[in-house]
């Protein structure tokens, strides 16, 4: 039964304490649509995982979104948080930004404003990238030195086929395993796409 397979990964996430930070693109390359199967699949996720008990729950998931366009807007939708209301809630009344791309930036930002203030000590932190990787240069090399010195795991969502490799690979820190590529944006809402995404960040 294939369902037994996966049964084993899956409870792993149930007591293993996970902080997920999710980084939406918000360029205008990403466009209204794809931009809302992103939302979707995050709130798909926020709803697939054990979430956390409570703020002082050591154990169980937590999740976060920064939305990132140009160096100067960087938004967090929501912060690092248990609450499913708060996640869904926040998701529905989240607007498109439609800007320009400063990845860096917004690494730089998630560790200041989120991860210091907010992640738990034994957690492990998740970086989650929604993006095609085409990006400012600047501040880049410093974002992924934030993420390294906060001992974050990436995973990079990259959709479609006009995506930018070496940023993709910087970003998940030279290991293409961690970076998960689809046709198009449709594909988050694969079953099979979703089912090997839990399993990875679990």
């Amino acid at each position: 039964m294939p369902v037994c397979v996966s049964e084993p990964a899956v409870a792993s996430c149930v007591q293993r304490p996970v902080d997920l930070v999710f980084l939406l693109d918000g360029s205008e390359r990403m466009g209204v649509e794809n931009h809302r199967r992103a939302k979707e699949f995050i709130e798909n996720v926020a709803r697939r995982l054990t979430l956390a008990n409570g703020q002082s729950d050591d154990r169980n998931a937590r999740i976060a979104l920064l939305q990132y366009g140009s160096k100067s807007e960087q938004r967090v939708e929501f912060s690092l948080t248990h609450n499913l209301t708060v996640i869904a809630d926040s998701l529905a009344g989240m607007s498109y930004m439609d800007s320009a791309s400063s990845l860096g930036s917004a690494i730089i930002h998630a560790v200041n404003n989120l991860v210091i203030r907010l992640a738990r000590r034994n957690a492990e932190l998740s970086f989650v990238f929604i993006t095609d990787g085409i990006t400012a240069s600047d501040s880049l090399e410093e974002g992924v030195s934030a993420m390294r010195r906060a001992e974050g795991v990436p995973t990079v969502i990259a959709m479609g086929t006009d995506t930018d490799q070496d940023v993709l690979r910087k970003v998940a820190l030279g290991d293409t395993s961690a970076i998960f590529r689809g046709e198009d944006y449709a594909t988050l809402g694969k079953p099979t796409f979703f089912e090997r995404f839990i399993r990875w960040v679990c």
